[in-house]
């Protein structure tokens, strides 16, 4: 299956729009598809599963627990490891990919 990304999740303001992949791909992972308003965040979290983030369009910006933060720009790929804490804010409109592996 062939997809455009960019497409399948639109921008509102103040808000963050997100999108479920895997059925439509028919793949045993969580892929998410996220559209973040300039300024929004996704507080800080952990998941039992390392995680790939990958920025289409924007700029985010990861924030971990031992005060690291990293900037995420277009075609760029960051490896969350399983059980890190981290936060995520859009510093502009961004639209990315959120991939948790086994």
């Amino acid at each position: 299956m062939k997809l455009q990304p960019l497409d399948l999740v639109n921008y509102h303001d103040y808000q963050i729009s997100s999108r479920s992949l895997s059925k439509k791909l028919s793949i045993n992972q969580a892929l998410t598809l996220y559209a973040m308003d300039k300024g929004e965040t996704i507080s800080q979290e952990s998941s039992p599963q390392t995680r790939l983030l990958q920025v289409l369009e924007g700029q985010l910006e990861i924030s971990l627990a031992d005060g690291v933060v990293q900037s995420l720009l277009p075609n760029e790929l960051l490896s969350v490891p399983a059980l890190q804490v981290h936060a995520i804010k859009a510093v502009e409109k961004t639209k990315f990919l959120q991939l948790e592996l086994d």
